[in-house]
């Protein structure tokens, strides 16, 4: 598998909540996951097992989420 970065999005309102998340994901995972600009965090997958967990709590938040290649 290509590695994959993760782009969640959040809005003013929900920013310290995906950036709470982060925090979490980085102390209780083996997830690399970063604050980003813009109201976004990057979470970077290892395997399609991270990227498939990621994407369950993002949905599960209800948080907006793009999937790209990592360069």
């Amino acid at each position: 598998m290509k590695a994959k970065v993760i782009i969640a999005q959040a809005t003013a309102e929900t920013a310290e909540a995906l950036y709470g998340l982060v925090k979490k994901m980085v102390d209780t995972t083996a997830i690399k996951a970063y604050p980003s600009v813009d109201y976004q965090a990057v979470f970077f997958s290892a395997d399609r097992y991270d990227l498939d967990f990621v994407k369950k709590v993002l949905a599960d938040k209800c948080f907006s989420f793009k999937i790209e290649d990592a360069e």
